[in-house]
């Protein structure tokens, strides 16, 4: 497939797991080494239909600011294919837990079923109000960040309300950072405020089911065994309409 057809199928692709969004992303996007306007120009059409993939952000800051595009594009998918956070995720939850997943705000999450594939032990419920009543078993409600500022990061439409809910009734909340999910303040900035843009070409989010942003003090732990470091290009900083 020619990689102008395999950047329009990223581009349409919906409800995928960021992981392998983005891997698919980085392969295509490294044959632009030596086109940087080419590069510039993909990587802002990607972001216009996948605005809330905190991991899709890393990945062009990266390849945009890489001496060698190929190069850097094989880095980014071997970050990719490291040890996901529900690895350690899977070693850090007690014995028994009942646990609820709030997914990526961007679709495609697999963290409850990665996490049921290794934890046969747990009880993964499918409503995280199914964790407000009293049990003897731990209680732990995990938020899956699908991009993580330095203070705070994007969840689903009434996530806060769930997290405060779901702490008054003495439920432990996490919060999962995967690989490329942080990013640097003035980046995830950028991400939020494409993200809430009432208007824009490409546009992929409805503004009435917009994510909304959390801070990061809500939760009571972060699960985030590896940070890799994004870089700021400018290109990618200009508000909603200047692209």
């Amino acid at each position: 497939m020619h990689p102008i057809e395999r950047l329009r199928a990223v581009a349409r692709a919906r409800e995928v797991d960021q992981t392998l969004l983005v891997g698919e992303a980085a392969s295509v996007l490294g044959s632009f080494d030596g086109d940087l306007p080419g590069l510039l120009t993909a990587c802002r059409r990607l972001l216009d239909r996948h605005p809330a993939a905190g991991a899709l952000w890393w990945a062009c800051a990266r390849l945009l600011t890489a001496a060698d595009v190929r190069d850097e594009a094989r880095a980014i998918t071997r970050d990719l294919g490291e040890e996901p956070a529900t690895a350690a995720l899977a070693l850090d939850l007690p014995g028994g837990a009942v646990v609820a997943v709030v997914p990526d705000a961007a679709g495609g999450s697999e963290l409850a079923a990665e996490l049921r594939s290794r934890r046969d032990d747990c009880i993964v419920a499918h409503d995280p109000g199914a964790l407000h009543a009293p049990r003897d078993e731990p209680r732990v409600l995990l938020v899956e960040g699908g991009a993580v500022g330095p203070d705070r990061f994007l969840a689903p439409a009434g996530t806060a309300d769930e997290v405060a809910a779901a702490r008054d009734a003495g439920v432990a909340v996490w919060l999962v950072v995967e690989v490329g999910r942080r990013l640097p303040g003035p980046l995830f900035d950028a991400l939020v405020a494409r993200v809430t843009a009432p208007a824009g070409p490409g546009r992929a989010l409805d503004l009435l089911d917009a994510p909304e942003v959390v801070p990061v003090a809500a939760v009571e732990r972060v699960i985030e065994p590896r940070r890799v470091d994004c870089p700021v290009p400018p290109e990618l900083l200009r508000p909603p309409g200047a692209w």
